[in-house]
């Protein structure tokens, strides 16, 4: 049996494959990776030092690199605010990324766009899902209403494929208000990435 190859023998194969690598590319494959471990670290560990992580690489060639593997993890991990960890890591993510980039004056408009977004995200799906339970529990009563109990009947089923449907009508709404707002949240990512 062959013995097992590195990720890094198996990028450098392809890479002779696709032609010779330039030093940037070889770099990239290199100390990205790294950067992406850092970041996952930083983000599930609250008292893990991402500054100071940072600091080791700085001067080396690997620093631009890094940062770059740091970054892709934080704003792939800024999304919307479905549950109190989702709130946790896209604040450790803005955080981190207030560390790395350099452009911090620019980096705090766009971020303050991005928490604008976020508040207005959270006020947009309450009202939402607070205007559809009043129509969902409506529903229900007409329903509830016009339906007739036959002699030792058993309503279950029906009121069953009532919930069914309005969960699925649910998932719908909420599905279309997060389009809505991941589209403009990518937006923002993308400018974030621009930036220096």
């Amino acid at each position: 049996m062959g013995e097992m190859k590195s990720a890094w023998q198996i990028a450098m194969e392809k890479a002779d494959k696709l032609g010779k690598a330039s030093p940037d590319e070889l770099n990239s494959i290199k100390y990205e990776p790294e950067g992406n471990k850092i970041a996952s670290i930083y983000l599930q560990d609250d008292k893990y030092a991402l500054a100071a992580e940072v600091a080791k690489y700085s001067g080396s060639e690997a620093a631009r690199f890094i940062s770059r593997g740091i970054e892709e993890i934080l704003i792939r991990t800024i999304t919307l605010p479905h549950n109190d960890e989702d709130q946790r890591r896209t604040k450790r993510s803005l955080d981190g990324l207030r560390i790395i980039k350099e452009n911090k004056k620019q980096l705090e408009s766009i971020l303050g766009l991005v928490n604008n977004l976020l508040n207005q995200y959270q006020v947009a799906l309450q009202q939402t899902y607070s205007e559809f339970k009043k129509k969902a529990e409506m529903t229900i009563q007409q329903a509830g209403r016009s339906m007739r109990q036959p002699p030792g009947g058993n309503q279950m089923p029906l009121e069953q494929k009532l919930q069914l449907q309005l969960q699925e009508e649910w998932r719908q709404i909420s599905s279309e208000l997060d389009a809505q707002y991941e589209r403009a949240l990518d937006e923002h990512k993308q400018k974030i990435r621009e930036l220096k």
